[in-house]
């Protein structure tokens, strides 16, 4: 019995070894196919986009902040309050929050000062809402008949299906729209569906369907999946802590790096060795993965946020790797 399971500790040492050189000649060799169409996703050049609205980052320390302040804390305010939103989405478009506006200005101050829910793709005011949360039907229905819709004109920016993320307002997608005459001249949207290639290949492989968040938590399962690939121990008693994943800035001078992500420990306070160790393995993990693997979140107060909150979990089973968002509908 005892020679038995010596071999099959062999086989099981003997297979993670053949993993790791294989992850290690090629970060993606295991599913280089789904890492090559993940390159090659449509992709729009957002940079103009980042320029004008999205030019500042979260910073590091305010994420470890933020999660002292959030990680408990179940938010009950409206995603949406103080801001137009699409509350009746049709043909692939997704609740959103509305950043910027043509309602804040049209040359009527009562309609300034409204809020608008809107109905796309058809561009049409639902409802709106005064400052005193009253609704205006009236006020609304002459928008809505204005054959012209001149009042259109200019840029409309908004976050698809936003979350509540450590007291962030977060969504990975971001679309930007400008009118001329009440008519379309362009339109740029992220990539952004996808929050990341492991929600990607999740999805792809598994079927999992609906809004980004949902992937996300797919693609953190998978995530600790590869990583218990290459970091297996039989013998592990159960172990949880709490990581900041994030990517790290960029050199003055350089586009980009090729390993850009790290990760910082943010629970327990006082963390035994054996954390300390699967911490570490964790990292190396993160640290390995190329440039892209991660796409941005953008934030309600316009800004990029390049960070991800886990809670892993590792015992005999594998590991368990799990975004907070899902505490945070």
């Amino acid at each position: 019995m005892k020679t038995t399971i010596r071999f099959r500790r062999i086989i099981v040492s003997l297979t993670i070894g053949a993993v790791q050189c294989l992850y290690a000649q090629n970060y993606f060799s295991f599913w280089s196919e789904r890492w090559n169409n993940y390159l090659h996703e449509p992709e729009n050049d957002l940079t103009f986009l980042h320029k004008r609205y999205f030019h500042d980052t979260v910073r590091v320390e305010e994420m470890k902040e933020a999660f002292l302040k959030y990680k408990d804390v179940i938010h009950k305010k409206s995603l949406y309050e103080g801001y137009d939103s699409v509350g009746f989405p049709l043909e692939g478009h997704g609740r959103s929050v509305m950043l910027v506006s043509p309602l804040k200005r049209h040359p009527n101050k009562k309609v300034r000062e409204c809020r608008g829910v809107w109905a796309y793709p058809r561009k049409q005011v639902i409802k709106l809402i005064d400052k005193n949360g009253l609704s205006q039907e009236k006020l609304a229905e002459r928008l809505n008949c204005d054959e012209e819709r001149k009042w259109l004109d200019g840029e409309i920016l908004r976050l698809e299906e936003p979350r509540w993320y450590m007291g962030f307002i977060v969504s990975p997608c971001v679309y930007w729209e400008i009118y001329d005459k009440g008519k379309p001249l362009a339109d740029v949207c992220s990539s952004a569906r996808i929050p990341d290639f492991f929600s990607y290949s999740e999805v792809t492989s598994f079927g999992f369907g609906g809004h980004w968040n949902r992937r996300l938590q797919a693609g953190a399962h998978l995530m600790g999946g590869m990583c218990g690939l290459s970091y297996l121990n039989e013998e592990q008693s159960e172990r949880t802590f709490s990581v900041l994943m994030y990517q790290k800035p960029i050199p003055k001078g350089m586009n980009y790096l090729e390993r850009p992500y790290t990760l910082e420990l943010l629970e327990p306070e006082e963390a035994d060795k054996e954390i300390l160790r699967l911490f570490h393995d964790l990292k190396s993990f993160i640290e390995a993965l190329p440039n892209k693997t991660y796409n941005p979140y953008y934030t309600t107060d316009f800004r990029i946020m390049a960070g991800r909150y886990y809670r892993v979990t590792v015992n005999r089973c594998g590991w368990l790797v799990e975004d907070y968002l899902k505490e945070y509908k």
